[in-house]
């Protein structure tokens, strides 16, 4: 969990709004709904000519995130196994494992208590990179009204109650780590080519997503790009290591960047100006992406001017 002061943090590309002081009764409504959408559902009178059966839910994120981990560790399980089943087949015979393994334990013939203390451990770790002010964490009651909130990385960045955080944290089979407040006035630097951890999760804290124009991938599964390349000859002639000159981008806008065919500056922190190789302009800030000047619209886009701005560029 991380605790954060200092510079706004960026609105994602949905528009949704900064973590911090929200209106009480508007996201507790929020929550209310959210909570009323949770369910399992199994399809069961309609069964498929392969033999399947289709199956859906709408879970708190902590408990979809651990499912998620557990059928990826199955899954990979059986692959160390020999399995040469797809790995959608092999994501499916793990959930049917994990059923399997639970009916193994017997609860019938365990006491209460014993099965208390066996449903309290974690089959799997699960890390939640939850962001909260200082105020959401010592002022948990609120100001005048308004609902001290963060947000949850792995939750698409979703705003979401202070409190509601804290019960997720108060789980039996969960663990919390607090790290020290990130500070988005303060300027880090390392002398070598490797990011600290430190580092990372400020530009994390500050990107939140890869900064290419449009593209949502997680800040914290991205690459660390030098905008201003490292020297390794002769490090004090480039791009220094420090969290004015580094941007999470995934791997494929990675690769576009290195390559020569996209190329981009950080005009100020957290503000990115990209240029395509046909020399159209693009600017990434807190507020989302948009394009520069005047660009010539892809075919059938006056017909459907959502289009022009629903994906990165590059595809």
């Amino acid at each position: 969990m991380v605790r954060q002061q200092g510079h706004p943090l960026p609105a994602d590309e949905a528009g949704r709004p900064h973590p911090g002081q929200v209106h009480a009764e508007q996201l507790a409504a929020e929550i209310e709904a959210a909570a009323d959408k949770r369910h399992v559902t199994f399809v069961v009178d309609q069964v498929s000519f392969d033999g399947t059966m289709h199956l859906e839910a709408d879970l708190e994120v902590p408990d979809a995130l651990g499912l998620a981990q557990a059928v990826a560790d199955g899954a990979a399980r059986l692959a160390a196994l020999g399995s040469d089943d797809t790995l959608d087949g092999r994501r499916a015979t793990a959930l049917g494992d994990l059923a399997r393994h639970q009916l193994a334990f017997g609860f019938d013939e365990v006491s209460s208590d014993e099965r208390a203390a066996t449903s309290a451990k974690p089959v799997t770790q699960i890390v939640l990179y939850a962001h909260l002010s200082a105020d959401a964490i010592l002022r948990p009651g609120g100001i005048d009204g308004e609902c001290l909130s963060g947000y949850v990385e792995q939750a698409d960045h979703r705003v979401l109650t202070a409190a509601q955080i804290r019960d997720w944290c108060g789980r039996p089979d969960v663990s919390v780590v607090v790290k020290p407040v990130i500070d988005l006035h303060e300027r880090l630097e390392t002398a070598g080519y490797t990011p600290t951890d430190r580092i990372r999760d400020y530009v994390t804290a500050r990107d939140r997503t890869c900064v290419f124009p449009w593209c949502g991938r997680n800040a914290r599964s991205c690459d660390l790009d030098h905008v201003v390349p490292f020297d390794h000859s002769d490090p004090t002639r480039g791009g220094p290591t420090s969290t004015d000159n580094l941007a999470p981008l995934c791997r494929r806008h990675h690769r576009l960047k290195t390559k020569g065919r996209w190329r981009y500056r950080m005009t100020s922190l957290g503000v990115f100006v990209w240029t395509s190789p046909l020399g159209h302009q693009y600017l990434r800030d807190h507020t989302g992406s948009r394009a520069l000047g005047h660009e010539h619209p892809a075919s059938g886009a006056a017909d459907h001017p959502s289009d022009v701005t629903s994906h990165p560029p590059d595809q």
